[in-house]
């Protein structure tokens, strides 16, 4: 329901924002900071920065793993340059990341690099039309063709669907060992991870403990859950 509101309304207020008040305050809570060595607490994860409730406090631990990663992206990001450059040698012409959700506009950006050329050919799949997806089937030459799979949990049923979809066209076409034409990008503990163990496939990168779904899409161009 719609009401008209009376002609006499009270005004809105007009706010004011003095910049020598807030600069003030802001270089007085900065020095705080510096005199109190927040700093050395923080790289310290130590809670207490933060007001919270007892149950609370294994989550914000949790949160504060992202100080670990410089330590940690090192090592994965090797290893995952060393797959790349046996991608060609192995006889692999084109490469298809399965990416699903918005977050893979973060993938796809990160593909368009001119560094980023993996293979002859190099697709985006986010979709599991039966149209788009039988068009591409007919594209591919399946022989020749890995499939990396990048989520963090693997639980969507749609990459599921293509994961298996994928697996049995290679069965079907006689391929030998069909499980190593697939690499996962996951979580440690995902259902993505498990799968890739049960079927043997080729290789498995894994996010270090501290990646968020929110900004899994920045390492290794993976999209969140």
């Amino acid at each position: 329901m719609i009401k008209e509101l009376p002609g006499d309304t009270l005004p809105l207020a007009t706010p004011a924002i003095f910049r020598d008040i807030l600069e003030s305050a802001y270089r007085r809570e900065l020095q705080n900071l510096f005199s109190k060595n927040v700093l050395a607490w923080l790289w310290a994860k130590d809670t207490s920065l933060w007001p919270a409730e007892d149950y609370q406090a294994e989550c914000m631990e949790s949160n504060l793993g992202w100080l670990d990663l410089p330590g940690q992206l090192g090592p994965l990001l090797a290893r995952v340059v060393s797959r790349a450059t046996k991608i060609e040698p192995a006889g692999f012409e084109d490469v298809v990341f399965v990416i699903m959700g918005v977050s893979g506009l973060a993938a796809e950006s990160v593909l368009r690099l001119p560094a980023a050329k993996l293979g002859k050919r190099t697709f985006l799949l986010d979709t599991i039309d039966p149209d788009s997806l039988r068009a591409f089937d007919e594209m591919l030459h399946f022989d020749t063709t890995l499939f990396v799979f990048a989520n963090k949990s693997g639980k969507p049923i749609e990459a599921h669907s293509l994961l298996l979809y994928f697996l049995e066209r290679l069965k079907m076409m006689g391929i030998h060992s069909p499980a190593h034409h697939f690499i996962t990008l996951t979580e440690e503990n995902s259902y993505l991870g498990q799968l890739a163990g049960e079927y043997d496939f080729l290789d498995s990168f894994l996010d270090p403990p501290g990646i968020h779904g929110r900004y899994s899409s920045l390492a290794l161009g993976r999209p969140p859950k």
